[in-house]
């Protein structure tokens, strides 16, 4: 048993689920209908406007949802059912259980998001937009990127729950404090800042919410980077170049890999300990 083997049923066992089912048609359901309602004439899809804006949107609530939802679930309801247990007795690491989990997780995602960008796409050719395959491209890489990040962070969560319920409370607390307060908490930071702290209080923030790092990113790959305005706009020209792009795929690894790698050392710990 290997890597490939596990990421295999993990897949098997997903597609089989009404959870992939029942996200991949809400998904493509909106992606068709913010494009197609959102449209702005003569824009398109290029560059960052309206209908760009809407989508990303709709990508940056619903994606890290059921990311965590699906990888947390999935591994606390292995837990509690033994079958994680069973299967860590096979001559195989916990690594290669985990990242085969991972990895058959995530192609089901991206499998959910080629059809929500393909209808996109749809709803954008139906109103005879110019529309622009690199925008598309653009989306589809960075929101991948973004269910991998959060669907990592739902490994962690899922090995360390005890139960399905517990695993179900805290993604939802995580989904939460990155997509719905973290804009809150750092503005109340900055009330008690001094004026010059601000702007890197806000710089620097982007990078410890995977949300932020995604949203910053694309809007400054689309060139929408007007809209953060001009206190910004150092910022925005230093993230665009080569440090920036550097430490923006650093922060992403570290991302995925922290997560992954707290939810190995806690299987070898041993999980009939938790």
């Amino acid at each position: 048993m290997n890597i490939a083997h596990i990421a295999g049923n993990q897949l098997t066992l997903i597609l089989r689920s009404r959870w992939l089912v029942s996200f991949g048609f809400l998904f493509m359901l909106l992606a068709f209908f913010v494009t197609y309602f959102s449209h702005s004439g003569g824009a398109g899809y290029d560059g960052f406007n309206r209908m760009t804006a809407s989508l990303l949107n709709v990508t940056l609530l619903i994606i890290p949802l059921f990311a965590l939802l699906m990888g947390a679930l999935f591994l606390a309801g292995e837990k509690e059912d033994s079958g994680l247990l069973l299967l860590l007795t096979y001559p195989v690491s916990a690594w290669a259980v985990l990242s085969g989990k991972f990895i058959g997780m995530l192609v089901a995602l991206g499998a959910v998001l080629t059809g929500g960008y393909g209808f996109a796409f749809l709803a954008a050719a139906l109103l005879n937009s110019e529309v622009s395959v690199t925008v598309i491209l653009k989306f589809y890489l960075l929101s991948f990127l973004l269910a991998a990040i959060f669907l990592a962070i739902s490994v962690f969560i899922g090995i360390r729950a005890k139960s399905r319920f517990q695993a179900l409370g805290v993604s939802l607390a995580v989904w939460a404090c990155a997509v719905l307060f973290y804009e809150f908490l750092i503005m109340g930071i900055s009330v008690f800042l001094a004026n010059q702290s601000v702007i890197p209080l806000l710089s620097f923030s982007i990078f410890f919410n995977p949300v932020e790092l995604i949203r910053v990113w694309l809007i400054l790959s689309l060139d929408g980077g007007t809209v953060f305005g001009p206190s910004l706009y150092e910022f925005t020209v230093w993230a665009k170049g080569l440090q920036g792009m550097i430490l923006f795929i650093v922060t992403s690894v570290l991302w995925i890999a922290v997560p992954l790698v707290a939810a190995n050392i806690s299987v070898g710990r041993g999980l009939e300990n938790d």
